[in-house]
């Protein structure tokens, strides 16, 4: 696989200092990251660096230092096109696991609207690895994520 490993790397670093001190959720993101790893395989080269890195940034939003609204895919994008000036990166975190559907319900589709949504392959793999990646980042099946997530 061959990635833009600057980016990654920033991503990376970024993702790290934001999330290391939330302890699940920061193990969450490394398990996202293990499983890009071994989907971005199967994406276009030119679409890997763009995958590993949104796997990085997807849950920056949590950082208490980004919390902005209550909706933690818009914080992401927010500081992601800030921080990286990368529209696409930035598209990618705001809608990662069809975040549109949980926006229309908390009335953040106005906003979440700013970015354009990605109809992808790497927004599906994007997806993919989040939603089948626990909160303290173990493989676990898409029916156990979203029991999870409807319990928090």
């Amino acid at each position: 696989m061959k990635v833009d490993m600057n980016l990654v790397e920033v991503a990376a670093q970024h993702a790290e200092a934001l999330l290391a001190p939330l302890g699940n959720r920061w193990r969450h993101v490394q398990g996202v990251v293990e499983k890009a790893c071994s989907v971005s395989r199967i994406l276009e080269e030119k679409d890997q660096c763009s995958h590993m890195a949104a796997a990085y940034l997807h849950d920056i939003g949590y950082a208490p230092s980004l919390k902005k609204t209550r909706f933690h895919p818009l914080d992401d994008a927010n500081d992601v096109l800030q921080a990286f000036g990368n529209k696409r990166l930035a598209s990618l975190v705001a809608y990662h696991s069809e975040a549109q559907f949980e926006a229309e319900l908390r009335g953040y589709s106005q906003a979440l609207h700013e970015f354009r949504h990605q109809h992808s392959a790497v927004a599906d793999a994007l997806t993919y690895c989040d939603m089948t990646t626990s909160p303290t980042g173990f493989n676990i099946s898409f029916e156990e994520r979203i029991a999870d997530i409807l319990y928090r």
